[in-house]
């Protein structure tokens, strides 16, 4: 399997602010939106894949085009439903499943379903509180475009009577440092705020941080709380993802 294909397991979209705000409910069901316009067997649409894209929405809460980070252009045979996706004509972050045909045309694919990949952007001021809750990283890895460094995450979560309650997401920059080569090294950190969130069992997100704040060549360092204490995942942009 391919290292792109490895990454299956804004206009841009409402992840402007300084966090992305998760409800209970959106990590449950992780945003998840089907389609029934495919064909199961060795039809015309057999050949499932999945890919992280930026998804276009021709109208609110329908995607007709993608492009996968491997730079394939997808066009939907029939537009794939997507209610997280409120705005039209705007790209949104997705985990897309579809189908290709037997002459594996990527400008011709049935959607089958679209999960929300959340956004982490920079905020341009620092936050008042900084709060680091616990939480499980999974995977890392650079996106072969080189637009976003993304995260495969667990979280935990749980049954409460107060529905309401919401855990948030977001990153925050501590310092840049120059480097001698020229280049800049940049101490992120991950934020999440559990907020109350009974922590009964886990659920996988996917979190993608864009790389449009960094030159090439510069030094990210991401430092995130675990379940397991303190980890830091360092790459250089353009290069590959190390961590300690």
């Amino acid at each position: 399997m391919s290292g792109a294909k490895r990454e299956a397991e804004w206009r841009h979209d409402h992840a402007r602010g300084v966090t992305a705000t998760l409800a209970m409910l959106a990590l449950l069901l992780l945003g998840a939106c089907e389609s029934d316009n495919y064909e199961t067997g060795d039809g015309k649409y057999s050949y499932l894949r999945a890919d992280f894209v930026e998804a276009h929405s021709k109208e609110a809460k329908l995607f007709d085009t993608a492009v996968t980070d491997d730079g394939d252009e997808l066009v939907f045979v029939e537009p794939l439903s997507c209610s997280w996706a409120a705005t039209p004509d705007s790209i949104y972050r997705a985990l897309i499943y579809y189908n290709v045909g037997k002459k594996n045309d990527p400008k011709s694919v049935a959607g089958i379903s679209a999960s929300q990949v959340l956004v982490l952007r920079l905020p341009q001021k620092q936050p008042e509180k900084a709060i680091c809750d616990p939480l499980k990283v999974e995977s890392t890895w650079l996106s072969a475009n080189g637009k976003y460094f993304n995260l495969g995450l667990y979280v935990m979560v749980g049954k409460t009577e107060e529905e309401n309650l919401k855990q948030s997401l977001g990153i925050v920059r501590d310092t840049i440092v120059d480097l001698d080569n020229g280049t800049k090294l940049h101490q992120l950190r991950l934020l999440h705020s559990q907020n109350g969130v009974p922590e009964n069992y886990s659920t996988k997100i996917y979190a993608s941080i864009p790389l449009e704040y960094f030159s090439q060549g510069d030094v990210v360092r991401l430092d995130v709380n675990t379940y397991n204490g303190p980890l830091n995942k360092t790459f250089q942009v353009g290069n590959q993802v190390t961590g300690m």
